[in-house]
C-alpha cells in the first residue's frame, strides 16, 4: 500500500475517533443538563398484626404486707392473709412465686389473648392485733415505667412496694423516691432484681424513713414490671387503717380521682379551728409535677348532681410532693377533679370512721376510658362504680353484666352505678371510672383500667 493511502485511511480513522469521542462527550453534558423522564414506584406498605398469636399479662400484687411481722426480720414486710380477685373476660388465673430471698404472697397473674378484653381487681380484709381495715387495688399490666402516689413513712404509717414480674427473665428495677422536699438519694433503691415468674416487696421506710409525702418512680430494664404500694397505720399499738395504692402511667394537666370519700358516723362531726369547722379526718389531695417546670394544680369536687366545689390550690415545685388537706369535704361529692397548668400525677385519702373505727384509702387518679369502647369493669364484693364526666356533653352510660343498666351522666358529674361482680361499661362520651367499697368504718377502692394502649401493628415497607 502507498503512504499515502496509508495516511488516508488513518486520517479517516482519527476522524472517526474524534466524532465518537464528541458525541459521547454531548451526551453525558445532554443527560447532565436536561431533565429525562423517569420511573417512579411508591414503597408498598403492608401492615402486619403483632398480636395475633401473642397474649397479655396482668398481674394482682397479692397479700397486703406487713412491715415488721416477723420478729427476727424487723425490716422485712412479710404478707397476711390472701387477696381475692374479680376476673372480668375470659382468662386463666395463675400465681407469681415469691421470688428468691421473697416471700410467696399469692400475688395472680391473668393472662389472656393480647387482643382479648380482660381485667381483673383484688380486695382484702384485715382484722388482726396489727393490722385493721379493707384494701383494693386494680391488677394491671406490667410497663417499663410507672408512678405511684400516697403513703408516708412517719411515725405510726408504713409503706410497702409491691414488684411484680410475669416474664421469664429477670427484671433489673430501678426505684426514685420522692418527698415534701424533693428527691431522695436513690443509691440504696437502684438494682432492685425482680426474677422471673416472681413478686419482690420492698420496705420503703428503710429508704425514706420520717417522710410525710411519699411519690415513686419505678422503672425497669430485662423485663416490665408490675408495681403498687402498701399503706398501714397505727395509733400506739392500735391499727387504725390500711390502703392499697394502684400505679399511674402518665402526667396529666387534668386527672380524675373517682371514689373519694370521708364518711363519719357522727356526720362529719366538725372539730372547730382557727379558721372554722373541720372534719375529724380530713381528705387529703397529694401531687407532683416530674418535669422541670413549677405550676400550681386547682382542687376540685363534684357530685352526682353536677356541683362543683373548689377546695383549694396546690403549688408545685418540680419533683416535690405537694399537698392539700381538705377541711371540710363536701359531704356528696364522689370524685376530685385536679386541673394543673403542667403535667401531675396525684392522689386522694379518703378516710370512714364509725366510733373508735377508722380507715383510709389512697384513690389514684383514672384513665379515660374512649367513647364507643366496651371496657372490663370488675367490681370487688361490696363494692360500685363511680363513673365521672369531666367532658362538655352528656355521656350515655351502659353497665353490662349482671342486670344491665342504661344511664345518663351530666357533664362535670359523677354518678354511682351500683352493683359487683364481672361488668362492661361502654360510654358515649369519654369518661373515668373507678370502684369504690364503703362501710361502717372501712373504706377501699381502685380506678379502672382500660386496655393499655398498644398498636398492635407493624408497618413493613417492600421494595
Amino acid at each position: 500500500m502507498s503512504t499515502s493511502k496509508r495516511f488516508v485511511r488513518g486520517g479517516a480513522r482519527a476522524l472517526t475517533g474524534l466524532v465518537i469521542t464528541g458525541a459521547a462527550a454531548a451526551g453525558v453534558l445532554l443527560l447532565g443538563t436536561v431533565q429525562l423522564p423517569g420511573v417512579e414506584r411508591a414503597p408498598h406498605a403492608v401492615k402486619v398484626s403483632t398480636t395475633q398469636t401473642g397474649e397479655r399479662s396482668i398481674v394482682c400484687a397479692g397479700a397486703f404486707a406487713e412491715l415488721g411481722a416477723d420478729p427476727s426480720r424487723p425490716d422485712v414486710a412479710v404478707p397476711v392473709g390472701e387477696a381475692s380477685v374479680v376476673v372480668s373476660g375470659d382468662g386463666e388465673l395463675g400465681t407469681l412465686s415469691g421470688g428468691e430471698g421473697a416471700s410467696a404472697s399469692g400475688a395472680r397473674v391473668l393472662t389472656g389473648a393480647a387482643e382479648a378484653s380482660i381485667a381483673a381487681a383484688q380486695s382484702q380484709k384485715l382484722s388482726s392485733a396489727s393490722l385493721r381495715g379493707a384494701t383494693a387495688s386494680a391488677c394491671v399490666e406490667p410497663v417499663n415505667e410507672q408512678w405511684l402516689v400516697g403513703g408516708a413513712s412517719t411515725l405510726g404509717l408504713s409503706t410497702t412496694l409491691s414488684l411484680g414480674n410475669a416474664s421469664e427473665v429477670p427484671a433489673t428495677v430501678q426505684i426514685s423516691v420522692f418527698d415534701e422536699n424533693g428527691e431522695i438519694d436513690a443509691v440504696q433503691t437502684s438494682g432492685v432484681i425482680v426474677t422471673p415468674n416472681s413478686e419482690q416487696i420492698v420496705s420503703l421506710n428503710g429508704y425514706a424513713p420520717n417522710r410525710e409525702r411519699l411519690a415513686v418512680r419505678v422503672t425497669s430494664t430485662g423485663a416490665p414490671v408490675t408495681a403498687s404500694l402498701g399503706v398501714a397505720r397505727v395509733d400506739g399499738i392500735v391499727p387504725v387503717g390500711t390502703s392499697a395504692v394502684t400505679r399511674q402511667l402518665r402526667p396529666e394537666q387534668q386527672l380524675v380521682i373517682p371514689g373519694v370519700a370521708n364518711e363519719d358516723s357522727h356526720d362529719h362531726e366538725e372539730v372547730p379551728t382557727d379558721t372554722g369547722p373541720a372534719d375529724r379526718f380530713p381528705v387529703l389531695v397529694h401531687a407532683i409535677a416530674p418535669g422541670d417546670a413549677a405550676g400550681s394544680a386547682t382542687i376540685s369536687a363534684i357530685d352526682a348532681k353536677g356541683v362543683r366545689t373548689e377546695l383549694g390550690v396546690i403549688e408545685l415545685e418540680p419533683r416535690i410532693v405537694g399537698a392539700l388537706a381538705v377541711e371540710a369535704w363536701p359531704h356528696d361529692a364522689t370524685a376530685i377533679v385536679v386541673d394543673a397548668d403542667v403535667p401531675v400525677f396525684a392522689g386522694a385519702e379518703g378516710a370512714a370512721n364509725s366510733g373508735e373505727t377508722h380507715d383510709f384509702q389512697w384513690f389514684a387518679a383514672a384513665p379515660t376510658i374512649p367513647a364507643n369502647t366496651p371496657t372490663a369493669a370488675p367490681v370487688t364484693p361490696g363494692g360500685a362504680l363511680i363513673v365521672a364526666n369531666t367532658g362538655d356533653r352528656e355521656a350515655e352510660v351502659t353497665v353490662a353484666g349482671g342486670k344491665e343498666q342504661q344511664l345518663k351522666i351530666a357533664p362535670g358529674s359523677a354518678v354511682v352505678v351500683p352493683g359487683e361482680g364481672s361488668r362492661t361499661l361502654t360510654s358515649t362520651e369519654p369518661v373515668h371510672a373507678g370502684v369504690r367499697m364503703i362501710g361502717s368504718g372501712s373504706i377501699a377502692g381502685y380506678p379502672i383500667m382500660p386496655r393499655a394502649e398498644h398498636t398492635g401493628q407493624l408497618t413493613v415497607y417492600t421494595r
